[in-house]
């Protein structure tokens, strides 16, 4: 198609015919990736534990709760690993068909655009995994384990509560209350991918400043003039995509600010270059 799209207009029909084998195309692709997932179901299903492992001692385990939930939880891992592995090959398709439609500028522009979203999209998904993941499960698993009825602060607001009634104390449960982490393999793939996603978005943010800035939809003063409101928003985004405590809240949060700054820095220095006099 590249060749002959430069050399003369296509019809509908050609091009709907092009679209229906791209799309056949990739939906063998993502079918092909995933059966080869699914036979390594195990190996996947490791990997995204690695991250929980630690924090749940030395015997981790995940749980089911009735006979079909670990095939289908298989199945889903394998749809979501075969996208993921089959990307691209759905990138090289998707290019295929839009590229020579475009002027050689364009492409360039589009290619650049595609080639460091998915490099941002991967360092997003990498930093969740190896930096955010371990801490912030151990933190949610550790104050699951701590909390307790019978902790001293409990003991003395029930006894308050109780004594400005004028009731005797409610008894706590013998030994206090035990929180057992049982966790479900399909609530934790489910968990897992949702966050990965989560965090390879945000990462993206600079890809969307440059282009912003580089299209002339904002100028780069009002990018700047935006850059306080922007350090509230990236916290309170930080503060939602992890856990209730603040090392790992700064961990996401000082990151997505300086991404900020580079990306904003990086389309004033090629605007400054594309003026008439340089």
């Amino acid at each position: 198609m590249a060749e002959d799209a430069l050399d003369r207009k296509w019809t509908l029909r050609e091009h709907l015919r092009e679209l229906a084998y791209r799309i056949k195309m990739c939906l063998l692709w993502v079918a092909g990736c995933a059966v080869v997932a699914f036979i390594f179901r195990e190996d996947l299903m490791g990997w995204l534990m690695a991250p929980l492992a630690p924090a749940l001692g030395a015997d981790p385990k995940l749980h089911f709760a009735d006979p079909i939930e670990p095939f289908f939880t298989y199945m889903r891992l394998a749809l979501h690993a075969g996208l993921f592995f089959a990307f691209p090959a759905l990138l090289w398709h998707v290019w295929s068909f839009i590229g020579p439609g475009l002027r050689k500028r364009e492409r360039r522009f589009v290619l650049g655009i595609t080639i460091w979203g998915v490099v941002f999209f991967l360092a997003g998904v990498a930093f969740a995994y190896y930096l955010v993941f371990p801490y912030g499960f151990d933190w949610l698993l550790d104050f699951a384990r701590t909390e307790s009825s019978s902790s001293p602060f409990l003991q003395r607001l029930r006894e308050g509560m109780a004594q400005g009634v004028g009731l005797a104390a409610p008894a706590a449960p013998s030994g206090g209350l035990v929180l057992q982490d049982t966790i479900m393999m399909d609530g934790y793939l489910r968990l897992m991918t949702s966050l990965m996603l989560a965090f390879g978005v945000m990462f993206e943010l600079p890809l969307v400043v440059y282009w912003l800035a580089v299209s002339r939809v904002v100028s780069i003063r009002g990018l700047m003039g935006f850059f306080r409101y922007f350090v509230v928003i990236a916290f309170i985004v930080a503060a939602i995509l992890t856990p209730p405590d603040v090392v790992t809240q700064i961990m996401l949060g000082v990151p997505l600010v300086l991404m900020y700054l580079a990306s904003v820095g990086t389309a004033a220095l090629v605007l400054w270059r594309r003026k008439p006099d340089r």
